[in-house]
């Protein structure tokens, strides 16, 4: 059973590493008023077969070690077995009143498989610092990739990495206009320019607890230069909600590590670093810069006009659907409902994690959001060592107050079940 863990370790790692990658199997297109629609459309993502393997091996280890772990009753596990089968038959029920019960229960599918890999991430005895490579070193591999597009200002689609085609000149594509030039923001792998700049952010306070816990002076150079590259990939993608967010979560950081001494050192290094970059990209791209910082060009204020007309979307949504909700990745839908005979890309999610949760679950949605809120209050309050995947959840909760991709892509619910098991497990803590 000891060869099977490594087996099942060294494949999550593996996952981890691969989970930008978008390389999926597109079997049903999504169509709504004769185009192609993204959140119709279902599809099998290579790192979800990877993962159903690590499931299987998993299951498997469980039953070989079931004697030994569980051979006695806890009602405190009968009593969270019993919450997680009531939840499952909301879910149900939430798919066969949904608009549309075929997405919601293929979404319920993702969110079974994202519980699975929080579960497992949870109770396994994972090697902190090869979780945190992983996501640096993967996060390398698509900052270098974002500098390219930058400097080259186009995507080129490659089919093996999930990368479609982008072009600035082509309309709907995420850009800056500046003086009338349309400049591409960069993509990496990933589906849009703030996704790619969310995983950076994360991978960036990876770098500094990783920084902190390194005494190799070779490897501490390394993690400089990776911070540097990282940095600069996050600002090619130009998303303000990420930037704010690492603000925030900095901030954040110099108190909750504040009788930490060498993570309060790591973390003042580095905010320096990226006050030096940031100084120096602003300098180097002013009108660039400028364009996103204060919103005054046309796309720019067209995108945050849309973004506050979605607040009123989501009041008429829920007035009319509060009990049971649309159902899972159905709030397009419903948008369609009461503003039809738009093109399919116009129908977004609201750029609002909890509000879209609350909308598409109905009263339901609060109750998880609440619970959820509570089950990771009590467990960090129980955890003896701090912890500094708890600023990257606390990042992510941020992220999730200015958009939808952490709960409406297959990529953003399977990352933060990953960061909510690093943070709450107290494996972290003593790594």
């Amino acid at each position: 059973m000891q060869k099977l863990k490594q087996i099942i370790d060294y494949l999550i790692y593996l996952l981890i590493f691969l989970l930008p990658l978008q390389t999926r199997w597109i079997y049903h297109e999504g169509i709504l008023n004769g185009e192609p629609w993204e959140y119709g459309a279902f599809s099998l993502y290579a790192t979800e077969i990877l993962f159903g393997v690590i499931l299987i091996l998993s299951i498997i280890h469980l039953i070989g070690t079931w004697k030994s772990k569980f051979s006695k009753p806890d009602k405190r596990r009968i009593f969270r077995v019993s919450i997680l089968i009531i939840f499952i038959l909301f879910f149900i029920l939430n798919a066969f009143f949904a608009i549309n019960s075929s997405i919601a229960i293929y979404k319920f599918v993702q969110l079974i498989l994202a519980t699975a890999f929080f579960i497992i991430i949870l109770i396994s005895r994972l090697d902190l610092k090869k979780i945190s490579w992983a996501i640096a070193l993967s996060a390398l591999y698509q900052s270098i990739v974002a500098i390219q597009q930058f400097i080259g200002q186009k995507v080129i689609a490659n089919k093996w990495l999930g990368m479609s085609a982008q072009d600035p000149a082509t309309l709907g594509v995420p850009v800056i206009e500046s003086a009338g030039i349309r400049t591409l923001r960069s993509f990496g792998t990933m589906p849009h320019p703030n996704i790619l700049a969310g995983f950076l952010l994360i991978s960036l306070i990876v770098i500094i607890g990783l920084y902190a816990m390194t005494k190799i002076s070779k490897r501490k150079k390394l993690l400089q230069l990776l911070f540097t590259i990282n940095f600069i990939g996050l600002l090619t993608a130009f998303s303000r909600s990420a930037l704010l967010a690492f603000a925030v979560v900095t901030i954040f950081m110099a108190f909750y590590f504040s009788k930490d001494k060498i993570m309060s050192r790591a973390t003042t290094k580095f905010i320096i670093i990226a006050i030096f970059i940031f100084i120096l990209f602003s300098v180097s791209f002013p009108n660039l810069m400028a364009a996103r910082a204060f919103g005054e060009g046309r796309l720019e204020v067209q995108s945050n006009a849309s973004r506050l007309e979605q607040y009123n979307e989501f009041a008429k949504i829920f007035s009319n659907r509060w009990l049971i909700g649309v159902g899972l990745e159905n709030y397009s839908l419903a948008v369609n409902e009461i503003n039809p005979n738009q093109p399919a890309w116009n129908y977004q999610p609201i750029h609002n994690v909890y509000l879209l949760i609350i909308t598409e679950l109905g009263i339901a949605g609060i109750a998880i959001l609440g619970l959820l809120g509570f089950m990771i209050f009590k467990l960090i309050k129980l955890q003896k060592n701090k912890n500094y995947y708890l600023p990257c959840l606390v990042a992510l909760g941020f992220l999730a107050l200015f958009d939808h991709y952490l709960w409406s892509f297959y990529f953003g619910i399977m990352f933060c079940a990953l960061i909510l098991g690093l943070a709450l497990t107290e494996q972290s803590g003593k790594k």
